[in-house]
């Protein structure tokens, strides 16, 4: 017959031998989801903010509490720009704050079993809040600080009623101090700590001190509050406590299509919008983006329906957040550069704490293509001051060919009209654009498009004779000779007409036939079916 003595060495075993394997399961599994199915929201949180090596910008984490938590957690942040490093990042930090707890709960009186139960559990529900693109790894560490202080202290907590007293004031502030809400761990701890030795002699008096962090709060958030300059909820939660939530894969998509666009893989954003049957906006928008700069954009336009170019957008109070980031990539394009600059401050200032790496590089761009040294130089030297983009600001301030070959390439496109305007009205600007430079593709197929698919045909025929016919460079492609089939029949344009703009036989037999079948699913393919049977957007 078993003993207890024995039973207890039993789970002791099965806790030392299996738990490690255990975790490291979890850990191997944990690397591969954040890496297969999740690893461009590690890009997506490195971009929106900036880590720069000055004394300056360190010094600034001390204006906010939990700073050696936020210090550690941006430093690491900025590695997520590489690819496996956000994934191998987040699960070794997942993994130390569950030894950590494992660790503090054995000290604090747990059983090895029950503390390993605990540290998977920490471990599980961190990961999952770690799904949100707004949770930090700030507060990752900020969780596991509270509990290393907590078994640096747990000795001293052991000497007496006033070694007790003394030590979680110290301890409590110092905790607050480095790691914000990670004082709610040590006071948790505390409390499992008394519970689980209530019984010896030397801690008759834990009813009282058990609640003895409970009434450092107000101090504390009194202190706060006129230190840090933060409300009461924020100085409470600083850095941030996480929020469970289910894995955001439509997200996830628009991310990918983003990021891959961003690095120029221009085939991976068009294979996994053509793979996919429900791509989102955001991919759409880039997907056509990468049409529009390979010269296929009009060949492409209607594969899509409904499909998005981003032309019809009106930045405002009620935009979404993707919306607002990915407008200077459009701007980028077509060539204006004034507008590229807005929409890059303007991501800026919804970004966390008004700090987007990527937004910084886009107007060091903007200011070397426009040829304002003075402000690109501005842009260039914080970028030098960070490890990830330093290679590349270098290169930029020593116009280091062939990197600062695209600059020189994107000065021939640049709005050479009056910049300052009154309204948002893309047409205009892209109709600047072209009467600077009538050979920006990228802009002429981005208005004429954008007009066919509002079934703008006035608009269209004068941008088609304005910027192809009158100047001898007709663009052939088959939708928009199709358009123009749709306006030449709509005002009973004579012969002439239709011999000046229409220039293949096969497609004309095709449109009679059209004619007679309107609607007809055999000619999805073409702009006549969508005239027809598509809803018309609103711009």
């Amino acid at each position: 017959m078993s003993t207890p003595a024995d039973t207890s060495s039993k789970r002791f075993t099965l806790a030392k031998c299996v738990g490690p394997l255990l975790v490291l399961l979890w850990g191997a599994a944990c690397f591969a989801f954040f890496q297969c199915c999740y690893r461009y929201h590690f890009f997506y949180q490195e971009q929106n903010q900036i880590f720069l090596l000055t004394s300056g910008y360190l010094s600034s984490y001390l204006d906010r509490p939990a700073w050696v938590a936020c210090l550690l957690g941006d430093a690491l942040t900025q590695f997520y720009y590489y690819l496996y490093a956000g994934p191998a990042i987040l699960t070794l930090a997942l993994l130390t704050l569950g030894d950590l707890t494992r660790r503090a709960l054995q000290q604090a009186g747990v059983k090895s079993l029950w503390a390993y139960v605990a540290a998977f559990l920490v471990m599980t529900l961190e990961a999952v809040c770690c799904l949100r693109t707004g949770h930090r790894l700030s507060s990752v560490i900020a969780l596991g600080g509270g509990m290393a202080v907590f078994l640096a202290a747990v000795p001293l907590l052991r000497r007496g009623r006033w070694a007790f007293a003394l030590t979680m004031i110290v301890a409590s502030a110092t905790t607050y101090w480095m790691f914000g809400y990670g004082l709610w761990a040590l006071q948790i701890l505390v409390i499992i700590h008394l519970i689980c030795h209530y019984r010896q002699k030397s801690y008759g008096w834990s009813i009282f001190f058990g609640f003895f962090p409970v009434i450092l709060i107000p101090a504390i958030l009194f202190l706060a509050e006129r230190h840090y300059l933060i409300t009461s909820e924020k100085a409470l939660t600083y850095p941030g406590i996480g929020r469970l939530q289910s894995p955001d894969f439509i997200l996830e998509k628009s991310l990918a299509a983003d990021n891959e666009y961003y690095f120029g893989h221009f085939r991976k954003v068009e294979q996994m919008v053509e793979d996919d049957d429900q791509p989102t906006e955001e991919m759409l928008f880039f997907y056509n983006l990468v049409q529009a700069q390979q010269d296929q954009l009009p060949d492409r336009l209607l594969s899509h329906v409904p499909n998005q170019l981003g032309t019809f957008y009106t930045i405002g109070p009620e935009s979404r957040r993707l919306t607002i980031i990915n407008m200077n990539e459009l701007y980028w394009a077509l060539g204006d550069m004034t507008f590229t600059e807005r929409a890059a401050m303007m991501t800026n200032v919804f970004a966390p704490d008004n700090r987007n790496v990527r937004m910084i590089k886009r107007l060091a761009e903007c200011n070397l293509v426009s040829g304002d040294s003075i402000a690109a130089l501005k842009y260039l030297r914080i970028l030098q001051k960070t490890l990830v983009y330093r290679p590349w600001a270098e290169q930029m301030l020593h116009h280091e060919l062939p990197h600062y070959q695209y600059i020189l390439d994107k000065r021939r496109f640049v709005n050479r009209a009056d910049t300052i305007r009154t309204t948002d009205n893309l047409h205009m600007v892209m109709m600047e654009l072209l009467d600077s430079n009538p050979r920006n593709t990228v802009a002429l197929d981005y208005i004429l498009c954008s007009t066919l698919l509002l079934k703008d045909m006035d608009n269209f025929k004068r941008d088609y004779d304005r910027y192809c016919y009158s100047l001898g460079q007709e663009r052939k492609k088959p939708l928009y000779q199709q358009a123009l089939m749709i306006y030449l029949s709509g005002t009973n344009a004579p012969q002439e007409e239709w011999e000046k703009y229409i220039h293949d036989d096969a497609l004309l037999q095709r449109f009679a036939d059209y004619s007679n079948h309107r609607g007809d699913p055999r000619f999805s393919d073409t702009y006549w079916y969508y005239f027809d049977t598509t809803k018309t957007p609103k711009p």
